[in-house]
């Protein structure tokens, strides 16, 4: 008979201790960092033509070729991470990426600013890829979705605030001012995390088998259900990227022709994205990831559509609802595959978030093509076309479905854990 005092104590990080406090707020910094800089670019891509003289689709690859670097750092992560201390790895990625963000500021070449934000999303990735990592490493598990919400909080605030104070700096100043104060501020929250947040202490570097992880990727996507969910997020991304990429380009010109202070107010519709991600959270658990997922995605498409009109209200309330649609797919596909890795679960994760970037650059910039060959309304109804190979998935996905026996209690006790851990990332 085991007595209590023989089982090992949890000494994992408790809620409301000092070592919570330090960890949470190094962590939701790091997420406010991570995504004010991956997506600066994205609302000034009319600035940075300008400046240049390069179309709308050549603008993008300042925020294609950052999503580049992060789908490549990802999957650098996957078989290497484990090699770096957690701590350590987050806070060079934080610090390095600013510094690259501030010296993006001062280029002169397209070419040059191009690499430059492809090292940074590189950098970034190693952030992206171990935070969550690092708090269900350290945090204990009563705590575990304070500080998760937490890091999820930081990154949408990022995101948001990111667009948000690019979009006016450059208004009122230019890009390289935008460019230069958030790399600066970002180099502050990355000096922050490096002196607030502690050590890992369940966690040591060890050498990974990157052989042993390139077939369990292979496992991976040999399975229909997760190979599914890593295109539909991909899908899903590049569909929302490129939205966002060319709204701007839209709102400026007739019938709208919106100022600059006007046009950062947009962005505020991230606040409908964290509500389409808690209710999608709550429809999934109550009716299954199965139903829900089809209705979400149908909502994508309304979204789209709304955005055909010649009026301000209208192009709004779609923006509104494709906006919340896309956070409401992106959590539920994430549900799905934390369900259903029952075996190297890092590494699929690694691989929903390798597509997930990929399908940002891919259509983030092709849509672009589109939109400068052939005008906004064909824009839309290119990316419906997508959305409705997203519904496609949607509802044919749940034919690849297979649930554990129930004889192997090792399994089973995989699918318990898989489902009460997000997969924590968020645009």
């Amino acid at each position: 008979m085991i007595k209590d005092s023989d089982t090992p104590k949890d000494n994992r990080v408790k809620r409301d201790s000092k070592e919570f406090n330090k960890i949470a707020r190094g962590i939701f910094l790091s997420g406010l960092s991570c995504f004010m800089q991956l997506y600066l670019f994205q609302p000034i891509l009319p600035s940075i033509g300008r400046e240049f003289s390069i179309n709308p689709a050549e603008s993008s690859l300042t925020v294609s070729f950052s999503t580049i670097g992060i789908a490549a750092g990802l999957f650098a992560g996957a078989l290497f991470a484990d090699r770096l201390s957690r701590k350590h790895l987050i806070g060079l990625a934080l610090v390095c990426s600013s510094v690259l963000t501030v010296l993006s500021s001062f280029v002169t070449l397209f070419p040059v600013l191009i690499c430059i934000n492809m090292l940074k999303g590189f950098f970034l990735s190693g952030s992206a890829s171990v935070a969550m990592t690092y708090i269900a490493e350290e945090i204990h598990p009563s705590a575990l979705g304070k500080a998760t919400s937490l890091y999820i909080t930081g990154n949408a605030i990022g995101g948001m605030s990111g667009r948000i104070i690019a979009t006016l700096i450059t208004g009122w100043l230019s890009w390289r001012w935008a460019a230069g104060i958030i790399g600066i501020l970002c180099f502050i929250f990355g000096l922050l995390f490096t002196m607030e947040v502690p050590s890992s202490k369940h966690f040591k570097p060890y050498r990974t088998d990157a052989i042993k992880n390139l077939k369990a990727m292979g496992t991976h996507l040999r399975n229909p259900l997760l190979l599914s969910m890593y295109i539909l997020a991909g899908l899903n991304l590049g569909s929302f990227v490129s939205i966002y990429n060319y709204l701007a380009f839209r709102m400026q010109s007739a019938p709208f022709f919106l100022p600059h202070e006007i046009l950062a107010a947009l962005y505020l519709m991230y606040l409908a994205g964290s509500a389409g991600s808690i209710t999608a959270g709550a429809l999934t658990d109550k009716f299954s990831s199965q139903k829900v997922m089809p209705a979400i995605v149908a909502f994508l498409l309304l979204g789209l559509l709304l955005m055909l009109a010649q009026n301000l209200i209208l192009v709004m309330l779609g923006l509104g609802i494709f906006t919340a649609s896309f956070f409401g797919t992106h959590t539920t596909a994430s549900k799905i595959v934390a369900q259903h890795s029952f075996t190297a679960r890092p590494v699929s994760i690694s691989l929903f978030f390798l597509f997930y970037y990929a399908g940002s650059s891919l259509l983030g910039t092709s849509s672009g093509v589109i939109m400068h060959q052939f005008g906004w309304t064909v824009f839309i109804f290119a990316l419906c076309a997508v959305c409705m190979l997203i519904l496609f998935i949607a509802v044919f996905f749940r034919r690849w479905i297979k649930k554990p026996t129930g004889t192997d209690p090792a399994l089973s006790q995989k699918l318990r854990a898989s489902e009460s851990l997000p997969l924590g990332q968020t645009e």
